[in-house]
């Protein structure tokens, strides 16, 4: 091996070249994470006690995921990824034997999510969640168990679980969220340059669906449906089972334009193939958690009622050539701007400043009750 030039920033006068042990940037492998239906159910394994016992654990980590998502005051993306990686490495490794080394796992599946989707809080925030719901939620970490003891366990656990899933994983942070992805799909630049064309009415019932839709993504989360499909096929399936149920419950006239999903994402759709993923969806959901946020019969959907919703043209050739982009170049290089996204942005401006206005007064207002209260007590207390 060649000696590091000394002109190397990198370089110490030592001749010690850090880039070469750790570059600038590492090419990570990205996986496609998608199994057969059945490849996931037999992922439990087939002693009835066992699996039992796993999806006992596996629903407990995934309500700590909820709670620390309410704790933290989380974004959904940030949940729904931490979701995403779980079943990613329980279906690659399993989990843990016992309760309290999965929510240590846990821990270290939700510190990476919140690296990769947002900005990271400091560890003592995560710590001191992630040891209050032991004490309160898992019975054997009670036993004379001392907080502070405990939240040095948990900051030793957290380290050494945050590098195991790393190396494990693959460096292979390569989420395709759906729950950023139909943020970015249907965003205002989009909504407002792109998909002017379509008619008033569909585009008034899109934004029910689209809303529809993101929560359909967060709940569908809980179940092991993000190694059922990608991310992109994901939120695609969100959509078309939405639209459905507004179809059924709202508008028997809704229906998608033709080649809404070929034009927008990078998949050949089919009735076929969203019939097939909804019943799939139904079977994980009677194979692992009974919760209420469950579809059940709703999944239930004929060739024909799909075909009543969607029209895609199976000759629709995709541009391969941009990937997995959801920017494509071509449909914004000429700049072109309308002006009811520029009113659009303007209305979302006025609003944040308004609320960021009325947060800082009330802060203010609150600051100074709090400060009258102080000198009041101290008042009292020279008397």
């Amino acid at each position: 091996m060649s000696q590091p030039t000394p002109k190397s920033p990198a370089t110490t006068t030592e001749g010690f070249n850090a880039r070469v042990l750790w570059p600038d940037m590492i090419k990570t492998p990205q996986n496609k994470w998608v199994y057969a239906r059945k490849e996931i159910v037999d992922r439990l394994g087939n002693d009835p006690h066992s699996a039992s016992e796993l999806k006992r654990r596996m629903e407990k980590c995934l309500m700590y995921f909820y709670v620390m998502k309410k704790q933290l005051k989380l974004f959904d993306h940030t949940y729904t990824a931490a979701c995403i990686l779980f079943f990613r490495y329980w279906f690659v490794y399993g989990l843990p034997p016992n309760s309290n080394e999965c929510i240590h796992l846990s821990q270290a599946l939700l510190v990476t999510a919140c690296k990769t989707v947002e900005n990271n809080r400091p560890i003592d925030v995560y710590v001191k969640g992630t040891g209050e719901f032991l004490l309160k939620d898992v019975p054997t970490a009670r036993g004379g168990q001392n907080l502070e003891k405990l939240k040095w366990e948990l900051r030793d656990k957290l380290v050494a679980y945050e590098k195991q899933i790393l190396c494990q994983l693959g460096f292979d942070l390569n989420l395709n969220n759906p729950k950023e992805l139909i943020e970015e799909i249907f965003s205002g630049y989009f909504r407002y340059n792109r998909d002017f064309d379509m008619s008033e009415q569909f585009t008034k019932a899109l934004r029910n669906v689209i809303q529809d839709a993101r929560n359909f993504i967060i709940q569908a989360g809980t179940q092991p449906v993000s190694l059922l499909c990608d991310g992109f096929t994901f939120t695609a399936l969100a959509l078309v089972f939405c639209g459905l149920q507004f179809k059924k419950n709202a508008d028997p006239s809704f229906k998608f334009p033709k080649n809404f999903f070929s034009q927008r994402f990078p998949f050949k759709a089919t009735s076929q193939l969203f019939v097939e993923l909804l019943s799939d969806y139904r079977i994980l959901e009677q194979n692992f958690f009974d919760l209420k946020s469950n579809k059940g019969e709703k999944l239930q959907v004929t060739i024909d009622e799909m075909s009543n919703l969607i029209e895609e043209d199976e000759n629709f050739i995709h541009d391969d050539s941009n990937g997995e982009s959801v920017y494509v170049y071509e449909d914004i290089k000429d700049g072109v701007v309308r002006g009811e996204l520029l009113n659009s942005i303007e209305n979302r401006v006025k609003e944040l400043t308004a609320r960021i206005i009325a947060q800082s007064q009330a802060s203010e207002k609150r600051d100074a009750i709090e400060s009258d209260h102080a000198e009041n007590v101290a008042k009292r207390r020279k008397q």
